[in-house]
């Protein structure tokens, strides 16, 4: 294909010229600034040790809480960032607020039971409010903010002790909220009070002193029923697990509680004696050491597994800041713990961070690793090894195995909240000694995630979001924004893990900050980009780290795009701009996954001689939320620098009209010596081009036509380019010539299937294939080629009457009508392509009544048998099903032989050959439930797979 010059493209430079990567503009607030709440040193921390337990030492430090407000004074980064962002959020305003607090009282809940799932909401705002009052409180000295943060406390701890009652998901929700208002609480009690009085705005006479009134009340009434009653097992599953232990270490800590507290470290570490082992979520676990001589290995070497990765990424995400925070809250109170049992020890003992070989760093890698777009090695748990390694049991109640497949990448790449702290990465550097090399050997990706840190105030997608309080929409659900108060000293004099000065201009998604390069053989990245040389194509492009990580694996599919970039939001109306600048023409292919062979969209790549420039991109399919891969084909000396994403025609993106190309489908064959226009529409562009096409085809000036006269028959591509002076689109138009009429209609034609089509689409298809015969010989070249055209869609539109998958079962989502859905007498539809991707993991949806399969009053179908897989992990939610079959959808037959039991292995029901015969209808029915996998949600219902052996066919009228 012919380049052609785009010296258009230049233009585009007076307005990009400054690469706007990691522009920022709007700088926080410094310390001094007098719009900040003054930093003073009127209160002091009662630093003590009681029962062998810190104080007050929850959730900081309180040396480093010391330190903290010493370098707020000297006006020390990050220290001021984040304080700076910290009194942004409401949750520091100096007005009193309360969200359980009866009106016209100073501290009478409004609501005094602990019953329900709304309850948890309150304690969130109340609890969070009242901690970020308490440090406010010891930073500035301020009475108010102790004033607010007491009465806070004081209301909780009013609460009616008999009127606590476990709900769903308790255990779950209520523990973060728990663990602030406790540790605010531990705040108050430990900070010195100058005015022992407060007269507030209703002329109310407060004492500010922390009581033992204070501390009975607040253990007899919050306190001990909380523990009680949502925190009270340690065998819950994975972050659940952590979650409980959250809110217990704070009780505990509280209370002087050195039993309990020691229990706490052993089942955050080990929990040696959880009855459901195979769901522990205690770090040695949860961070698995695989072994190198597990025949499911590939790598035949011994790694980290972080399980929850299998379930799906937002989980998994969990885990790493409970652990990461309960590790602090154990680091706080100075304990070590047996190498090996996780038991506290008074001698010879190791800390949180080194218990393990380092486990809690191997495993947070794994997860970055994986996040940020690197292969990373894999075992699946649930499938059997041998004698030595058996298959992990899953029965979705004692043993919830749904980890147990592929790795998830459910959520893969959403780290825009990650991107606030570098609390692992500095506990490493500056506790445990390790050196900055030694930790880009050891954990290149946490590295990634701490020296590119965001702002206090950052962008998740076009959204600002506030450090402070970021995991929390109406309930907070993740601990760790508090750990800005522990940061060491040496953060004064490194920069290497700071958040950034000031706040990010754009919402554009950097390459240098969220970007990764895989084939480190063809990308490199720099300062404010990565720069890529293009591949012949995708088997060139390796995934080198792997590769030379695990060098026995030739297994694990990888390699086939030379970078990836995380930290996206996308939508399925969004428009968004890869910034790039390249020195010669070639294909961009946009990936999910990095896998050769799996782009979900090709862009032609303009030359832009070396200026930057916007090219748009869509996904309306959403193939992933917030990762995309990308490999760029082309000839070797061309490269391409990636800049950033920019999500076009938000607040916080680029403002363009974006250009669109429109081309006419209708001569996409055509015809060797016979002149072809193809209608073109180009809107919102200033300037158009055709990039590369074949020799003698041309764009019209005014780009509303495109013109060639082909002399050789084969295939063809022909690109167009638009641009608006601030945006580029490309369009590339895949053309095939025929030698002759009779040519073209022969390659259209061999597409008809030799299977049976419906009767509606045989009509079609006879109509169209007459009209194209018809014009073989006459008629003109144009109407034979629209004729061709209308052909080729109608062959494409046409439905078989058995369309089958690859294992000879029937392919029922085949076609949009061509089976309806409903679950029993409800209004709601299934995903039937979830249950025939080869995937027990994908669910079709959690049900309480049997799904009803409807294949029309045209059709019936005439099964011999099915094959029904469990959904992972949840075999009991499938087990004791029968299959029925029904002509009017009232009266029912039974056929299957027999249920299904509770497996994660396909089963095969079999029918009887008496009951072989045609149904409209198909009921899938839970006859004899299995155990519920949480008894506080009985009767779910789902299926990972669903096969039907047989036939569809036409009925008789």
């Amino acid at each position: 294909m012919k380049k052609r010059q785009i010296g258009w493209l230049l233009a585009i430079t007076a307005l990009l010229g400054v690469l706007a990567v990691g522009l920022r503009t709007k700088p926080v607030q410094a310390v001094t600034d007098p719009a900040l709440p003054a930093i003073t040193r009127r209160v002091s921390l009662k630093i003590r040790k009681e029962n062998g337990i810190r104080h007050p030492a929850i959730s900081v430090d309180p040396g480093k809480l010391v330190q903290t407000r010493r370098m707020l004074l000297q006006g020390q980064a990050p220290w001021q960032t984040y304080y700076a962002g910290m009194v942004q959020t409401d949750y520091a305003s100096l007005t009193f607020k309360a969200r359980n607090l009866q009106a016209g009282t100073y501290d009478t809940p409004a609501n005094n039971t602990f019953k329900r799932n709304s309850q948890e909401v309150l304690l969130s705002a109340d609890g969070f409010r009242a901690y970020t009052q308490a440090i406010m409180y010891y930073l500035t000295g301020d009475p108010q903010y102790r004033y607010n943060a007491l009465r806070l406390v004081r209301t909780w701890a009013n609460m009616d002790p008999t009127a606590y009652q476990y709900y769903p998901d308790a255990h779950i929700h209520v523990p973060v909220p728990f663990y602030y208002m406790v540790s605010a609480a531990e705040l108050l009690k430990y900070t010195t009070v100058k005015d022992k009085t407060f007269v507030d705005s209703d002329q109310r006479t407060v004492d500010m002193r922390w009581t033992q009134t204070d501390t009975d009340k607040l253990t007899t009434n919050l306190i001990n029923p909380v523990m009680k009653t949502f925190l009270n097992a340690n065998n819950h599953y994975f972050n659940q697990h952590l979650y409980t232990l959250t809110g217990n270490f704070a009780g505990a800590i509280f209370k002087n509680d050195q039993a309990a507290y020691q229990k706490y470290v052993e089942q955050a570490l080990v929990n040696k004696n959880t009855d459901k082992p195979y769901g522990n979520g205690a770090l040695a676990h949860l961070f698995y050491a695989v072994a190198a001589d597990d025949p499911r290995n590939a790598t035949k070497q011994s790694f980290i597994q972080h399980l929850e990765m299998g379930r799906d990424q937002n989980h998994a995400k969990d885990d790493i800041l409970d652990l990461i925070g309960i590790a602090r809250i154990i680091n706080n109170q100075h304990s070590k713990v047996d190498a090996k049992t996780g038991q506290v020890v008074k001698k010879h003992g190791v800390n949180p961070y080194q218990f393990l070989n380092k486990r809690l760093l191997s495993g947070v890698e794994q997860f970055y690793q994986y996040n940020l777009g690197s292969t990373i090695p894999w075992v699946q748990f649930g499938t059997q090894g041998n004698a030595q390694f058996p298959a992990w049991p899953s029965d979705g109640v004692n043993n919830l195995l749904d980890y147990g497949g592929p790795i998830s990448s459910d959520g893969r790449g959403r780290l825009n909240k990650f991107f606030s702290s570098s609390e692992l990465f500095d506990y490493y550097r500056y506790q445990e000694g390790m050196s900055l090399k030694q930790l880009q050997k050891t954990a290149p990706a946490v590295v990634q995630q701490a020296t590119h840190l965001n702002d206090a105030i950052f962008y998740e997608g076009t959204g600002t979001r506030n450090f402070w309080g970021s995991y929390s929409d109406n309930k907070m659900t993740e601990i760790g924004a508090e750990y800005w108060l522990s940061m060491p000293r040496q953060k004064a004099q490194n920069d290497q893990a700071r958040p950034a000065a000031v706040q990010a201009a754009t919402s554009d998604v950097a390459f240098s900050q969220f970007g990764t390069v895989l084939d480190q053989r063809l990308a490199v990245k720099k300062q404010d980009y990565i720069a890529v040389r293009a591949a012949a194509n995708q088997k060139q492009i390796q995934e080198t780290a792997y590769d030379q990580s695990y060098p026995k694996d030739k297994t694990t599919v990888r390699g086939g795009h030379q970078l990836a970039l995380a930290g996206l939001v996308k939508s399925a109306t969004g428009q968004y701009g890869l910034r790039i600048r390249s020195n010669g023409t070639a294909k961009l292919l946009v990936s999910a996954s990095n896998e050769p062979g799996a782009a979900y969209q090709t862009i032609a790549l303009p030359d832009t001689h070396g200026q930057w420039v916007n090219l748009a991109y869509s996904d309306p399919a959403v193939h992933s939320a917030y990762t995309d891969f990308y490999a760029v084909i082309g000839d070797s000396a061309v490269t391409v620098d990636f800049a950033a994403l920019t999500y076009f025609n938000q607040p916080s993106g680029t403002q363009s009209q974006v250009p669109t190309i429109a081309i006419s489908a209708a001569h996409s064959t055509v015809l060797v010596g016979e002149q072809t226009t193809w209608p073109v529409t180009i809107t919102n562009a200033a300037k158009q081009e055709l990039l590369s096409g074949p020799a003698g085809m041309t764009l019209a000036a005014n780009g509303r036509s495109l013109q060639w006269q082909p002399t050789k028959a084969g295939t063809y591509e022909a690109v167009i380019a638009a641009d608006n002076d601030t945006t580029v689109v490309t369009k590339i138009l895949t053309l095939t010539v025929a030698q002759n009429r009779q040519a073209a209609y022969d390659q259209v034609h061999a597409t008809v299937s030799k299977q049976p089509y419906t009767p509606t689409s045989v009509s079609k298809l006879t109509q169209a294939n007459d009209a194209v015969v018809k014009l073989l010989s006459t008629g003109s070249t144009d109407d034979f080629l629209a004729a061709l055209a209308a052909y080729r869609t109608t062959i494409q539109a046409a439905e078989l009457i058995n369309p089958t998958l690859s294992d000879g079962s029937l392919n029922y989502a085949a076609y949009p009508d061509m089976v309806t859905t409903y679950v029993g007498d409800q209004q709601r539809t299934i995903n039937l392509t979830s249950l025939l991707d080869n995937n027990p993991g994908s669910t079709n949806g959690d049900f309480k009544a049997p799904q009803i399969f409807d294949f029309g009053p045209d059709f019936r179908v005439r099964p011999t048998s099915f094959m029904i897989q469990a959904r992972t992990g949840f075999p009991n939610r499938s087990q004791g099903t029968n299959v029925y079959g029904s002509l009017d959808g009232k009266t029912w037959t039974k056929l299957t032989e027999h249920m299904t039991a509770c497996v994660t292995t396909p089963q095969t029901l079999p029918i009887a050959k008496e009951k072989q015969t045609a149904y409209r209808y198909l009921k899938f029915q839970v006859d004899e439930p299995g155990l519920p996998t949480d008894p506080a949600y009985p009767g779910v219902i789902d299926y990972g797979e669903i096969r039907v052996f047989g036939e569809r066919e036409l009925t008789t009228k």
